[in-house]
């Protein structure tokens, strides 16, 4: 029987590109589950490309037990070698685009909605400028979503909130753009002004629609913090709706459903006002706006001059002037500790007892 060319002398077809990509997309995903959706493989095409890659190999690169994978030895030498060589073959990608295509390139952006509007247009602007074949293709995700496709190498680099972000599961460089305060977004003619016992000044119908609450499943610590903000301001509050996008509370808001505690930049664009809500500011720490991307990028064209178009975007946002803050919530967050709202701060100063 004819033996395969692309095998070796024991008939054990190589390593792959494909095989290695598939490795490091399960190593940093949560699970073969959310990998094979990434990856856009069936759970058993996935498995089977991994016992591949551990035939050419010659050995277990995971322990399997209970449904879950666990690296050995070899996984995790795997691991190092395999980033290196990712990243070798990212670069040549990127290198030769303009020799094949004539083109100078793609970017797979990944961001979350308020973001990609606010950051990304004069960014673009700029680069086109000195790289005007470039093509942004930007997809608007969830930070989890941006973070997995960032280590599947489908983004190049992702526009998140930082505190959306687990640093215990994020390896890529971190590069500051811009700051985005909270504010306390109300229906139009829920008037806070001055109001320092609500139950007592307000009205019952508006004493009761500053009760209903519009919150976010985020799915991380940030939701906590949320939820203690809302216990400590209005004790008798109960949710009306869940939502994973800032722009659906903002429509509920509008309309009278409830209240809603957002982002400033969701609220507007360029200091044009996106939704009729009436938006006060709140002592709170902003939220801090980054860019996530491969480190090895940095020291690449066309990234380099992209995260300077992003810096200066975010440096150049101007955002509107707010209400002033409600006097019973300002009395209320007095006794909230920041630490709740600075998380990196409380760890800082755990570590250093």
């Amino acid at each position: 029987m004819k033996r395969d060319s692309a095998s070796d002398e024991n008939g054990v077809p190589p390593m792959t590109l494909h095989q290695l990509r598939i490795f490091w997309a399960v190593v940093h995903s949560p699970s073969l589950t959310a990998a094979a959706k990434q990856l856009g493989l069936s759970q058993p095409s996935l498995s089977q490309h991994l016992a591949r890659l551990e035939q050419a190999l010659g050995g277990r690169l995971f322990d399997r037990a209970r449904n879950q994978l666990r690296l050995t030895d070899a996984g995790r030498f795997l691991v190092r070698k395999a980033e290196a060589i990712l990243t070798e073959v990212a670069e040549i990608e990127t290198g030769f685009a303009a020799f094949t295509t004539g083109r100078r390139g793609r970017i797979a952006i990944g961001a979350l909605g308020s973001l990609a509007r606010s950051l990304l247009p004069a960014t673009q602007a700029e680069m086109a400028e000195t790289f005007p074949d470039l093509e942004f293709d930007i997809h608007e995700l969830s930070p989890r979503e941006a973070i997995d496709q960032l280590y599947g190498r489908f983004l190049q680099i992702a526009l998140l909130s930082v505190s959306s972000v687990a640093d215990n599961r994020v390896t890529f460089t971190r590069i500051p753009l811009t700051r985005d305060p909270y504010l306390l977004a109300v229906p139009p003619g829920l008037d806070l002004d001055g109001v320092t016992q609500p139950e007592r000044e307000l009205p019952p119908k508006a004493y009761a629609l500053l009760n209903r609450t519009i919150q976010f499943q985020f799915g991380n610590q940030h939701t906590n913090r949320v939820e203690a903000f809302y216990r400590q301001i209005l004790p008798r509050h109960h949710v009306v709706a869940t939502s994973r996008h800032y722009e659906t509370a903002l429509a509920m808001v509008e309309r009278g459903v409830g209240i809603a505690l957002v982002p400033q930049l969701t609220t507007e664009l360029r200091g044009r006002p996106l939704f009729d809500v009436r938006l006060h500011a709140l002592p709170l720490p902003p939220r801090s706006i980054a860019a996530y991307l491969p480190s090895q990028n940095l020291r690449l064209e066309p990234y380099t001059a992209l995260i300077g178009a992003l810096e200066r975007a975010g440096d150049a946002i101007s955002l509107r002037p707010a209400a002033p803050t409600p006097p019973f919530v300002e009395t209320a967050l007095a006794r909230i500790s920041r630490d709740l709202w600075q998380p990196e701060l409380a760890s800082r100063r755990r570590g250093a007892q």
